[in-house]
């Protein structure tokens, strides 16, 4: 197989839920799909492709990065386009999971694949060396398992399946498309059923069902004690039940029973009659608008199995319970549940203690190392910590301990002692510097090793094995971290509290927030003015990248507060606010309600003016700086950190990056060069476009000035630059292990063309008051319609007069300076209303915008 294999197109076969969805993700990543179905027996052919294509548009999340992306799924039918898989470098096959029917799709499909095509299918679980038998047998050494996790764009996990004959280097090939290309975290597995993540996913809601049922708690209190608390997803156990959907979970267990009938576990391996009772009556969950759980009215009810009807959801967790669950330590936590004799906590213990014992059990048949166990259950079913990683925080040796006594005394699900290796007294865990512990596998079931994988480190039954050296993996300076394992975040420039500047020992500058959801306080902007000024000293770019997301959740909206009562204090004009607003301190997304409530800082409080003055510095000292700066963002970005990173040179986004200015959320508008910038940008596009010479700002500004006075939010970084948050030349990166690696490079494809920092604009077009007085007549409509309340009129209209440049003629030229100038004015004018001070005191108190 040649090296440079590209995948320049891929056609998706079955339009279902999973089918169209895979589509979907593909052209969010700029590949080119065809989506194909059997034909429709009535009208249009390609019926029943078009009508899935249609489907994606309403789900929600939506699968699409952007609507525009539907336009590149073309739609096809095996009756009048099957030769149309000829263009095509990869085919996915996505049907329904029949044995009988995926077989005679690959007899019908193999004649029309291309000479260096790859064919993988997309299977929850079954066999993939049995599905290779339908492929002729020259065949046979491109194909492969792709299990994508629902939903597609937003689950991390591919596992990736050999069967016997499967070429290597193929495989090779496909994990770095799906890696870099799509964004995915890449799991190989072996050809046991169900894989690695369904397999420990389902088995550990089958465990939690068995216990629940034991100790007699009902569906709504098992989901609050398994969801956050637990470091899961809200949705817990049951809920998720219903999100996926209750057939779906029912078919992937009766995989399990007809195919596992030597698992020790096997007798748990059946439905419970409300389980069935419920898929024989079409309750199958969200997509039914029943399952376990129903919506009537507003309230949300639960199936009671006591009464066998609904009830109001009402889950309560005992308040000692609740404690233990609070604790943090692992060690602590489990020690505590294992200790406490209440039924909530028995069962936990329980349920832990079965999935512990399973995973110990199962892993040389399903995985290749404790590694690729933890990972794919993280990023399969969205765990904070896999069970691995969990146990061995606890105190693998303690936890090992009370398995083995609970398995003597019969309280296990199974009678099965742990192996060898997990019950080895010098064991202290699965994951070290070195790798992750590999028990020897059966040879038949060892997955085919990645390019440059070796046994690494031999210890005791098996070895520790060290990541892939794959070649795409050296894109991620600082991959998805195990417990164990170990990162070096380079040299430090200089650090504080809230900020930290360090290097790679490459000449490039990174600068990381440490505040709270990497809120921007007074401290941040001057280390961000201290950190431009070293690199433009010292290195050849800067790039703000943080260790986690999210970019930036924007300003320490109570530290301004605080400055805001120092200005009353000194006789300012801004009245007094109320001292509730000052014994908190709350970081917010700008009025988005995010954040959490903490201690109040103490300490030099600045005035507010002196910050929103210090904000636009550091926003123009980011635009005009002797070397290139680079906003590398993930998750939100929102007000200050939106400015911010509109500010830089260049911008590398994740895909789920969510852009905006929001500030209007708590009654303020942008004043950190966001509404100048978007009125430069404005005026930029107008000037492009001019006709005769004849400059109109106003048609290009109304999309801005909507997005700010909206408080409007991109859901990607594809909707972001489709908004004007991102321009042509930024970048967006699906692999947020990647990021880092696209803004270094980004970096020194600028320094190649002997960086300048760009000419400082001294002639901007402005909308003027006749701008001004057009947005104002739309939303006095808005207010008149009762859409819009008389402080959002206020607002508005104080974004409209610094957007179009103030009290002048429409055309008229201004700099930089007066469009900052406008906006501190308006800002500080805003922040002395009652009503904006209202609204920012109870979005301080409850998290949460109030409407005035």
């Amino acid at each position: 197989m040649s090296t440079n294999f590209q995948v320049r197109k891929v056609a998706v076969l079955g339009a279902g839920v999973m089918g169209a969805q895979i589509a979907a993700h593909l052209v969010n990543a700029n590949v080119p799909t065809i989506l194909f179905d059997l034909p429709a027996r009535e009208g249009e052919p390609n019926g029943i492709v078009n009508k899935a294509l249609e489907g994606l548009k309403k789900l929600d999340p939506s699968p699409l990065a952007s609507p525009s992306k539907l336009n590149f799924i073309a739609a096809a039918n095996y009756d009048q386009h099957i030769d149309k898989l000829r263009e095509c470098d990869l085919v996915i096959e996505a049907i329904a999971e029949r044995m009988d029917w995926k077989s005679g799709l690959y007899k019908k499909v193999a004649p029309y694949l291309g000479e260096r095509t790859i064919f993988a299918s997309n299977t929850s679980g079954l066999s993939i060396n049995q599905l290779a038998q339908a492929f002729p047998e020259h065949l046979r050494h491109r194909f492969c398992g792709i299990h994508f996790f629902n939903p597609p764009r937003y689950m991390h996990l591919v596992e990736l399946i050999a069967c016997k004959e499967t070429e290597a280097p193929l495989l090779d090939q496909l994990e770095t498309f799906l890696v870099s290309t799509l964004g995915k975290g890449v799991v190989r597995a072996k050809d046991t059923p169900n894989f690695i993540a369904n397999r420990i996913g389902v088995f550990s809601m089958l465990a939690t069902r068995h216990h629940a049922a034991a100790y007699n708690l009902g569906f709504d209190t098992v989901d609050a004690l398994t969801g956050r608390y637990l470091g899961r997803p809200k949705s817990a156990t049951f809920r998720t039940l219903d999100v996926v959907g209750l057939d779906v979970f029912a078919h992937v267990v009766n995989t399990m029973r007809e195919n596992l009938s030597d698992d020790p576990w096997h007798k748990h391996f059946e439905l419970p009659n409300w389980l069935g009772q419920l898929v024989d009556q079409g309750a199958l969950g969200q997509k039914t608008k029943r399952g376990i759980y129903q919506k009537i009215g507003k309230e949300i009810h639960v199936l009671d199995l006591h009464t066998e009807a609904y009830r109001p959801s009402d889950s309560k967790i005992d308040d000692a319970v609740k404690d233990i669950l609070r604790e943090r330590d692992w060690a602590k936590k489990l020690a505590a549940l294992h200790g406490s004799s209440h039924p909530q906590a028995q069962f936990l213990w329980a349920t832990f203690r079965d999935v512990f014992h399973y995973c110990a059990l199962q892993l040389e048949h399903i995985a290749d190392n404790a590694r690729d166990l933890d990972l794919a259950v993280r990023w399969g079913f969205g765990w904070d910590s896999g069970p691995f990683e969990i146990w061995q925080a606890a105190g693998w040796q303690q936890v090992a301990g009370w398995i083995a006594a609970d398995i003597a005394a019969g309280k296990a699900m199974s009678d099965v002692p742990l192996p060898g290796w997990a019950s080895d007294p010098a064991r202290s865990g699965v994951h070290a510097p070195q790798g992750s512990y590999a028990p020897s596998p059966s040879a038949s079931l060892h997955p085919l090793p990645r390019a440059g994988e070796g046994q690494g480190e031999r210890g005791g039954l098996g070895s520790y094995q060290p990541r892939s050296t794959l070649s795409v993996y050296r894109r991620q300076f600082f991959p998805d971290r195990l417990l164990g394992e170990t990162a070096h975040y380079g040299e430090t420039v200089f650090e504080n509290d809230d900020i930290r500047m360090w290097h790679m020992g490459d000449g490039i500058a990174i600068l990381s927030f440490k505040t709270k959801m990497h809120t921007i306080s007074n401290e941040v902007l001057d280390g961000i003015l201290r950190a431009v000024d070293e690199a433009e000293a010292h290195f050849t770019a800067l790039i703000l990248w943080q260790v986690e997301p999210p970019f930036s959740a924007g300003a320490n909206l109570l530290q301004a507060m605080q400055g805001v009562q120092k200005g009353a204090e000194e006789g300012g004009l801004l009245g007094k606010l109320k001292g509730a607003a000052t014994r908190v301190k709350y970081t917010v997304a700008g009025g988005g309600g995010l954040g959490d409530i903490v201690n109040a800082a103490t300490g030099h409080v600045p005035h507010v003016a002196d910050v929103v003055a210090k904000f636009q510095q550091v926003s123009q000292r980011l635009r005009y700086a002797q070397v290139p700066t680079i906003a590398a963002v993930d998750g939100l970005a929102l007000g200050g950190g939106c400015e911010f990173s509109m500010h830089c040179t260049r911008i590398a986004a994740t895909l789920e990056s969510y852009i905006g200015l929001v500030e209007v959320g708590v009654g303020l508008l942008p004043a950190g060069g966001g509404c100048k910038e978007m009125a430069m940008r404005a005026a930029a596009e107008a000037q492009r476009l001019a006709i005769e010479g004849r400059v109109d700002v106003f048609p290009h500004l109304k999309r801005y000035f909507q997005n700010i006075a909206m408080g409007e939010v991109a859901k990607s970084a594809e909707l972001a630059r489709e908004m004007g948050y991102l321009r042509a030349s930024d970048r967006i990166v699906l692999n947020r292990f990647e990021l880092l690696h696209v803004a270094k490079e980004e970096a020194k494809a600028l320094n190649a063309t002997a960086y300048r920092p760009p000419l400082q604009p001294r002639q901007i077009p402005v909308a003027g008051r006749t701008g001004i007085a057009t947005l104002k007549a739309a939303m006095v409509n808005l207010l008149e319609g009762g859409f819009i309340s008389e402080h959002d009129y206020n607002i508005g209209c104080r974004i409209a007069e610094t957007m179009c440049g103030g009290d002048v003629d429409a055309g008229s030229l201004v700099d930089e300076q007066w469009l900052l100038d406008l906006e501190r004015k308006n800002f500080m004018e805003l922040l002395a209303t009652q009503k904006t001070r209202d609204r920012v005191e109870y979005m301080l108190k409850n998290g949460k915008p109030l409407r005035n």
